[in-house]
């Protein structure tokens, strides 16, 4: 499992944007998802963009990793751990349609 980090475009040249998180920059590949614009969020996992985000889903992923950060350190509260799961799927994982159609058809 991967856990893609949202970043802020700065800039984009070809197929590499230049992206910020608090006070880090990096050059990330954008040619999964083409053409951005300084103010996009893009999720990137290994210096790779894999897709753009809407601020409420950077808002949770953050919250999320935030209380990651804190359980790993030994120092989350309850309040962090619910704070950081705040809105994250619960249940069962479901696959994307284009796999469920899949389930129970004889493939090759």
């Amino acid at each position: 499992m991967c856990v893609a980090i949202p970043w802020t475009v700065v800039s984009q040249e070809g197929i590499l944007a230049d992206v910020e998180r608090g006070n880090q920059t990096r050059r990330v590949d954008v040619s999964l998802i083409g053409t951005v614009s300084p103010g996009d969020i893009v999720l990137v996992f290994r210096d790779q963009a894999l897709r753009t985000a809407d601020v409420e889903e950077a808002r949770q992923i953050n919250l999320a990793v935030e209380s990651l950060a804190k359980v790993l350190e030994g120092t989350a509260t309850e309040a962090d751990i619910e704070v950081g799961l705040d809105g994250l799927s619960s249940g069962e994982p479901t696959l994307p349609p284009h796999l469920q159609a899949l389930v129970g058809k004889k493939t090759v």
